[in-house]
C-alpha cells in the first residue's frame, strides 16, 4: 500500500471536515444560539460549544499532521525538493495552504482555546457577558471560515491547477 495516498486521504478528509464544522457553527450552531431566550443560551452553549472546540482540535490537528507527513512523503524534507515549493505553482499553492493552515491551527489551539472555559461555565454567565462572548462566537468562526475555503482552493489549484 502507498502510503502517501492514505496520508492524502487523511489530509483531505480532515480538511473538508474542519470546513464543514466551521460552516455548520457559522450557518446553525451561532444562529440558532441567537434565536434562544437568554435563558436558553447559557445552558445550550455550556451543552454544545466544548464539544465543538475538541472537534475542532482534533480536525485541526489531523489535517495539519496529515499534511506534513505528506509533504514529508513527497519532498523527504531534502533541500533540493523542499525548493520547488518556492519556484512552482504547485509549491506557491502549498506554500499558502500549508501555512494558512497551521496559522489557523495555531490560533485555535493557543487562542481560541481560551474561549472554551467561557463556554463551559457559560451557566454561570450574567446577561451582558453572555452577550460580549456571542460576539466573539460570531466573528471568530467567520473569519475561519473564510481562510479555511482559502486553503482549500490553495490546495485544490496544487492539486489539479485553474
Amino acid at each position: 500500500m502507498n502510503w502517501l495516498v492514505v496520508f492524502r486521504w487523511i489530509h483531505i478528509l480532515s480538511g473538508v471536515s474542519w470546513l464543514g464544522e466551521v460552516a455548520t457553527i457559522n450557518f446553525v450552531l451561532v444562529p440558532a444560539v441567537l434565536r434562544m431566550s437568554k435563558e436558553q443560551r447559557p445552558h445550550f452553549v455550556h451543552s454544545v460549544f466544548p464539544r465543538i472546540f475538541h472537534l475542532a482540535s482534533a480536525l485541526s490537528g489531523t489535517a495539519i499532521v496529515s499534511g506534513a507527513v505528506v509533504n514529508y512523503l513527497m519532498t523527504g524534507w531534502k533541500w533540493e525538493n523542499l525548493m520547488a515549493l518556492l519556484h512552482t505553482r504547485w509549491g506557491i499553492s502549498i506554500l499558502i495552504g500549508g501555512g494558512l493552515g497551521f496559522l489557523l491551527a495555531m490560533f485555535h489551539f493557543f487562542v481560541e482555546s481560551k474561549l472554551e472555559p467561557i463556554a463551559i461555565d457559560a451557566d454561570a454567565m450574567t446577561d451582558e457577558e453572555m452577550e460580549k462572548h456571542l460576539v466573539v462566537l460570531k466573528i471568530i468562526p467567520r473569519v475561519g471560515m473564510g481562510i479555511l475555503l482559502v486553503i482549500i482552493v490553495s490546495m485544490m489549484i496544487a492539486a489539479r491547477g485553474f
